[in-house]
This record gives structure tokens, sequence and C-alpha cells, in this order.
């Protein structure tokens, strides 16, 4: 009987633990690409488009100057309040990339839920395609 009970407690502490271990490796995985949409969207939400513009990839900012992306979003409603709901980080032939979506609630009353898509350039993940 000893014998099951210690069987039963080292199983489960085994489940725990392993449980911790998958959990903190996804957030490892998909904390920073949560972290960089957080913050490009917190920078629209506070009417920062100069610090959002700085948060896009080089093949948007290629596209869109700081002018027309400002622009852009005056044309666009106002965010009163963001929730990150989802992250998928993805790991295509070495090619790392990622989509974040966030509920957005606008000043409308409106929930937009749009779905960023991220990539990493020089070690930080930037938001790219079409930003508004």
């Amino acid at each position: 009987m000893v014998i099951i009970v210690g069987v039963v407690v080292v199983l489960c502490t085994c489940v725990v633990a392993g449980g911790y271990f998958f959990v903190s490796g996804i957030q490892e995985a998909t904390g920073p690409a949560r972290q960089a949409a957080e913050e490009f969207v917190a920078d629209l939400e506070s009417g920062n488009s100069d610090a959002a513009y700085g948060r896009l990839c080089a093949d948007t900012t290629s596209d869109f100057t700081r002018e027309a992306f400002v622009q852009g979003l005056s044309g666009q409603p106002a965010i009163r309040s963001h929730e990150i709901v989802g992250v998928n980080v993805s790991n295509v032939n070495g090619r790392v990339s990622a989509t974040v979506t966030a509920n957005l609630t606008l000043d409308s009353g409106f929930v937009d839920r749009p779905t960023f898509p991220l990539v990493q350039e020089d070690g930080q993940w930037k938001v790219c395609g079409q930003p508004f």
C-alpha cells in the first residue's frame, strides 16, 4: 500500500512539473510576439502614431511613409481599450513569424477583432502587413 501511494505521489509530481514546464515553454515562445503586438496597439490607443510606426516591419514601412501611416490612422475610429486574445508563433523552414489577435473596443462601443502578422527583424518582433 505504501508503495502504491509513493508511486501515485511521484506520478502527480511529474505531471505537475511537466505541466509547469510546458506552459512556461509556451509563454517563452509566444511572450515576445504578444508583447510587441501589445505595445503596437497601446501606441495606437494612446495616439502615439510615431511610436506605432517604429514598430512596423521594413516591408510595411517601405509601402507606407510615416505621413501616409498617420493620415491612414486619422481616418480610423479611436481605440478605447484592447485585449490580446490569441498568439500563434510558427517556424517554417527557419522563418519565424507570428500572428496576434486582439479585441479592440472602439469609441463607438463596437469591438473589432483584427489579427496582426508579425515577423522577426534583427531579433525584434515587428508588425507587418496592412496596418489599418
